[in-house]
């Protein structure tokens, strides 16, 4: 029964530092947040010079949305593969894309959180009139 009650308490003491941990990683993530929000601003100019003219690149990357393969990308956006494979390696390379899961040979792609943070998928969208799939907006 003691040893029960030590393997118990050892666990439970386990479970208290990863929720410490947690919390604090939390916190960190949301004061780093705040602080790349301030600057917003002087981030668009990078997110302008990764993009600049190149509307394929703004597309490709609003449609990785972390739930589409390559394939299904150049679909929804009539593109070639080879093209939106090209673009996505790009945008990996520039820190703001990233392989969520790879299933039967397909990668799938998602934005990393810095999207989230700086907003750089709705900025996107208001500067190039797409939606948030990459394909244009009704007007």
């Amino acid at each position: 029964m003691k040893n029960n009650e030590v393997l118990e308490d050892r666990d439970q003491q386990i479970l208290r530092r990863l929720a410490n941990i947690e919390h604090k990683v939390d916190s960190l993530d949301q004061t780093t947040a705040f602080a790349l929000r301030a600057d917003a601003d002087r981030h668009y100019e990078s997110v302008k010079t990764i993009f600049g003219n190149h509307i394929r690149r703004v597309q490709v990357y609003l449609a990785a949305n972390g739930d589409r393969s390559v394939q299904q990308i150049a679909k929804l956006l009539g593109m070639q593969s080879s093209n939106v494979s090209r673009e996505l390696t790009i945008l990996q390379r520039e820190g703001l894309l990233g392989i969520s899961e790879k299933i039967s040979g397909e990668t799938f792609w998602s934005k990393k959180p810095i999207d989230q943070t700086i907003r750089i998928s709705v900025h996107l969208q208001k500067e190039y009139n797409l939606n948030k799939d990459g394909l244009p907006t009704d007007k």
